[in-house]
């Protein structure tokens, strides 16, 4: 009589247990779909605010290089003729190789004088905490004022030139001179870029593990020898983004800077292709044209993506 009941009870609650299995991938799913919801709930305002302020105007930009518009008449179509315009327009060019030449001179000197300031502010040399304060300098400042201050710091008597004067050497007025004032602008935008290039290295550095310095230097490899030959090469993702944000970000930032402190000039040395299609729109108002020279610049933006992933694949398919 015992052994039956206690056969009823194990049958019920074997039946029991049968039943309540299904609950935990049931209660798995809701769980997830509260997360989705509420990731969706906290996302939701952002990506409103990135489609309004960013994808609607980018394709009403689209939309608008096919009309020729005044910003106040009737738009009207005109097809490819404002595409076909960029090809014999020779302000555009002007422009396009002053972007090159900004990206050029800006990308490689950025991308090498971040690696050497994160390298150092990665070690215990002594000093380096001043060093860890300053470089987060330039993004306190704005782009505007920022522009605003490295314009006094280049003018006739500003403390550039009185630098060079304690040394004997007469500077130009920088921004007015046809030779430096594209140098100077790049300068700028160089120390302007440092901060995020050093994060970007610095993230990339804790990554690399101690045990190959280690192993190095029972080899008696160089400290230069250990950061050519070790750190360098395992960088090279963190150096590949960074080339792509800092081309991008010469190609487009240089809009902002180059209209604060020169204008374009002297006789467009300045005047990137970013700058030209806003006097364009809003100078001339000719908004089809100035959206064709916009979409002419995210086409080299794309091109310049594809041409970085195409590097990463091909180092890829090597290693």
């Amino acid at each position: 009589m015992a052994n039956s009941v206690l056969d009823t009870q194990t049958t019920r609650a074997r039946k029991n247990n049968i039943h309540r299995a299904p609950d935990k991938p049931h209660g798995r799913r809701r769980d997830k779909r509260i997360d989705a919801l509420t990731a969706a709930v906290f996302l939701a305002p952002g990506m409103l605010a990135f489609a309004v302020f960013v994808i609607v105007p980018a394709l009403g930009g689209l939309v608008l290089s096919f009309f020729q518009w005044d910003l106040f008449g009737v738009p009207t179509w005109v097809g490819l003729e404002n595409l076909i315009r960029l090809f014999s327009d020779a302000q555009m060019w002007q422009a396009l190789w002053v972007t090159v030449l900004f990206v050029l001179l800006g990308v490689i000197p950025t991308i090498m004088v971040g690696f050497v300031l994160a390298v150092l502010i990665n070690t215990n040399l002594p000093g380096i905490g001043a060093i860890r304060v300053l470089y987060f300098a330039p993004m306190i400042a704005s782009a505007a004022v920022a522009s605003l201050i490295w314009a006094n710091l280049y003018s006739s008597r500003g403390l550039v030139n009185q630098v060079l004067s304690w040394i004997g050497v007469q500077g130009p007025n920088w921004l007015s001179d046809l030779t430096w004032a594209r140098p100077a602008l790049v300068i700028m935008m160089i120390w302007s870029a440092l901060p995020i290039v050093i994060i970007l290295y610095l993230a990339g550095l804790q990554r690399v593990s101690d045990d190959i310095y280690s192993a190095a230097s029972l080899d008696g490899a160089s400290k230069w020898r250990q950061i050519w030959s070790m750190t360098w090469p395992n960088v090279w993702g963190t150096t590949l983004l960074i080339a792509v944000l800092q081309t991008v970000g010469f190609v487009s930032g240089s809009f902002e800077i180059a209209l604060i402190m020169t204008d374009g000039g002297p006789l467009g040395t300045t005047q990137s292709i970013a700058l030209y299609s806003y006097k364009v729109a809003f100078f001339e108002r000719d908004i089809g044209y100035a959206s064709a020279l916009s979409l002419f610049q995210l086409v080299i933006m794309i091109a310049i993506v594809i041409l970085v992933r195409a590097i990463v694949r091909f180092r890829k398919e090597r290693v």
